[in-house]
């Protein structure tokens, strides 16, 4: 795991939208949560998240995403290594939590419901917290489609497509889950010849090879359709609902996921 956050931070600054949350993904955030006068806890170390709320701490288990992807701490910002599943937070003190696709990034339903318990804990009773989704479709995409769909200019980011392609590579996997490795094969199967689709799409090399950080990786992602985190969540919170995050490339299956009145659990 620590392996692979090091190669993505090493290519932090070629990656895009929906990857990285662009403005009106900030500005979702910000007006759901009403975060303005809130102090914030991140999970990861999203920097376009950073300036939300009046004071916000993030939470990272990640030594080297912190040294390379944080902004910086100042006096109403602040990082911490951390585990996000024993959150370093007392019980009832979190007034708002945010995280930008951090329930793909830990995998299985289990862990999903493990999250949820987390964040419920320690929020507060009127506490709210938002976790933008990268969910797939309930009815798959064809592999042939989204070639097609590349090839003829209707996918606005090399790193949408990254996303289209591994919701196809899901195939009947339980949670949904793929290690990224398979998203790297199955990109290669679809697009064998990188230097074409450069030239189709006016993609840069460079950014195209940032999916080779996939390649002998150990992680695996889930893309769960919002469904899935939908019926989990309401596990640990009353009010449980979606949010439209804009209209930017793929933000139909990027919606936040929004959590509040958080239930207590003896």
């Amino acid at each position: 795991m620590t392996e692979h956050w090091n190669a993505i931070r090493k290519h932090w600054q070629l990656l895009g939208s929906p990857l990285r949350p662009p403005a009106e993904v900030v500005e979702t955030y910000d007006r759901e949560l009403d975060l303005a006068r809130s102090h914030v806890v991140m999970l990861g170390v999203t920097p376009e998240l950073a300036g939300l709320g009046a004071t916000i701490t993030s939470v990272d288990e990640s030594a080297a995403m912190i040294a390379g992807i944080w902004p910086g701490d100042t006096d109403t910002r602040k990082a911490m290594q951390g585990d996000w599943f024993d959150l370093p937070f007392g019980d009832a003190s979190v007034e708002a939590l945010i995280g930008d696709g951090c329930l793909s990034v830990i995998g299985a339903a289990e862990l999903r419901r493990k999250l949820f318990a987390s964040i419920a804990r320690a929020l507060k009773s009127d506490g709210r917290a938002g976790i933008r989704l990268y969910a797939s479709p309930e009815t798959p995409d064809d592999p042939k489609d989204v070639r097609a769909m590349v090839l003829s200019g209707g996918v606005s980011t090399f790193h949408e497509l990254k996303w289209r392609v591994a919701m196809t590579a899901i195939g009947g996997a339980p949670d949904y889950i793929i290690p990224v490795t398979g998203i790297l094969e199955q990109f290669d199967a679809l697009f064998p010849d990188r230097a074409e689709l450069s030239a189709r799409t006016g993609w840069e090399l460079p950014i195209i090879g940032t999916i080779d950080v996939y390649r002998n990786s150990s992680v695996v992602y889930s893309f769960a359709p919002a469904a899935a985190p939908i019926e989990e969540a309401r596990t640990f919170f009353d009010d449980v609902r979606l949010a439209s995050t804009g209209t930017y490339g793929l933000a139909e299956r990027c919606p936040l996921l929004v959590l509040r009145s958080p239930r207590r659990r003896d």
